[in-house]
């Protein structure tokens, strides 16, 4: 119940959070379901919060995978930091749009998967397209990009950005989610 009282708490002071409450075990695994736990990657989670997605990664990975988390939120990443020991796993405090800043050379441009959970509807649309864009050049030409959403919104600057999503809904998550499969390439 503690954790959940602290992510109340920064969700009141950073309107930068999503949501209320962390999203719940069956919405991590319907987003899941859209990246290859069988085989190395690298995935970059952008807002892992509380680090409801995050646990669900570390523990259905491989032992050659990578986790690079980017959380805006200085509370968040104390607590991720405070959370997890794992040598496949890196923090940085950073915004979304300042991805690169961050990765090595040989990353951008070869990262399997990105995923977020950033309110985007709470986002300007010229820093919108920033994160949009910064995550296609992260990604590797098969990359994924995959994001849990409130609504709608996000469709307008992923097309063009890049030209392509396919939505799935979560209903019984609190608050329900979009939940969005876009691929770098476009199919």
């Amino acid at each position: 119940m503690g954790k959940k009282i602290e992510f109340f708490k920064t969700f009141v002071k950073d309107r930068d959070v999503a949501s209320v409450i962390p999203t719940s075990p069956r919405c991590v695994k319907k987003v899941c379901t859209n990246i290859d736990f069988s085989k190395d990657f690298t995935l970059v989670e952008y807002g892992p919060g509380n680090g409801a997605f995050t646990h669900y990664l570390i523990e259905n990975m491989s032992p050659n995978s990578r986790l690079i988390l980017i959380e805006a939120n200085q509370n968040f990443v104390s607590a991720l930091k405070d959370s997890i020991d794992d040598p496949r796993v890196e923090i940085h405090n950073v915004l979304a749009g300042n991805v690169e800043s961050v990765l090595s050379d040989e990353l951008i441009g070869n990262v399997d998967y990105v995923l977020s959970g950033i309110p985007f509807s709470f986002l300007e649309w010229d820093r919108k397209i920033e994160v949009l864009q910064a995550t296609k050049k992260i990604l590797k030409d098969d990359g994924k990009f995959l994001a849990y959403q409130t609504s709608g919104h996000l469709k307008k600057p992923v097309m063009e950005v890049f030209g392509n999503f396919e939505t799935d809904f979560e209903p019984l998550n609190i608050p329900p989610y979009f939940i969005y499969k876009i691929h770098k390439n476009g199919h």
